[in-house]
């Protein structure tokens, strides 16, 4: 039963990284073990704001709607541990699985917010991440800086199954100290949160297509205008601009692995005008296409 090679990561921020942390407002489908070692962070998680300024771990549950930045001047030290339940399942007649995993699997158990220094169980959680991060560190591999943090990988079968066993205790010792929460059954997901959700996904799923506010305004049942104004709060950025951004993303990923020619990534990723396509994907890039795919070692059939 082998964990899923692309959920053994490790992302590091480090202090005195010369870009500050930035991670963009997403949601995972699978739960994320946060450590703020040292440093100051707003994190948001499902709309709410916490200032995180002493050490402490952080949750977040499958499907939470979450955001991060650091504070300051200087960036501290954070760590971000997807922990992928589907890599340590039992058979579904064991016992761990029908207490535990399952239903921590179907969202009916959650993590804890937080754990600070002065909760029961912290000495536990921050012995098991500390052994966690040392074989990253020792064992894996490292990847380039991205957004303020580096990505470290396990990549044999014998340090992701140690791995494994790790995630198996973390979970078992917050389940002995009594961390692990239930979850009302008939709670309904928060109405702003599933407005952001449900925008965001249907960007991704039609980014190839032309889109208009007014659709997304009416999939959320929101006034267009007010919808604009509540898009660009949460986000940051107005609805139009997070279309642009996700569309040159994809078209960023294209450039770089197939040896299409420009027209033709730009009409996949929702652009008619290969005008239009050159002169967002420089404001966003910093680079023309054909300079960022030279930059990759691309051979280029513009």
């Amino acid at each position: 039963m082998d964990i899923i090679q692309d959920k053994c990561i490790l992302y590091e921020s480090q202090k005195g990284a010369e870009q500050g942390l930035q991670v963009g407002i997403h949601w995972d489908d699978v739960p994320t073990l946060l450590y703020f070692k040292s440093g100051q962070y707003n994190l948001t998680i499902n709309m709410v704001e916490h200032e995180i300024s002493d050490e402490c771990f952080a949750f977040i549950n499958a499907g939470d709607l979450y955001k991060l930045e650091s504070l300051g001047d200087e960036t501290g030290e954070e760590f971000a541990i997807p922990v992928d339940l589907a890599g340590i399942q039992f058979r579904e007649d064991n016992p761990v699985q029908l207490r535990l995993l399952r239903p921590l699997m179907e969202g009916k158990l959650h993590f804890p917010d937080f754990i600070t220094v002065s909760d029961l169980g912290f000495l536990m959680v921050l012995h098991i991440v500390n052994d966690i991060i040392q074989r990253y560190h020792e064992e894996g591999r490292k990847q380039g800086s991205i957004a303020g943090s580096c990505r470290y990988t396990l990549e044999t079968v014998a340090n992701q199954l140690i791995l494994k066993s790790e995630l198996l205790k973390l979970i078992g010792k917050l389940d002995a100290f009594g961390l692990l929460r239930e979850v009302d059954p008939a709670a309904e997901e928060d109405r702003q949160v599933k407005v952001i959700k449900d925008s965001v996904n249907y960007i991704r799923e039609h980014y190839h297509e032309k889109i208009y506010i007014h659709d997304l305004s009416q999939l959320t049942d929101l006034n267009e205008q007010y919808f604009i104004r509540f898009f660009g709060s949460v986000i940051g950025i107005s609805p139009l601009e997070y279309i642009n951004r996700y569309r040159i993303q994809r078209a960023a990923e294209l450039l770089r692995t197939t040896d299409k020619h420009a027209y033709e990534i730009a009409e996949a990723c929702g652009f008619h005008n290969i005008g239009n396509f050159i002169k967002i994907f420089r404001s966003i890039i910093g680079v023309t296409p054909h300079r960022y795919r030279k930059n990759f070692g691309i051979e280029v059939k513009d």
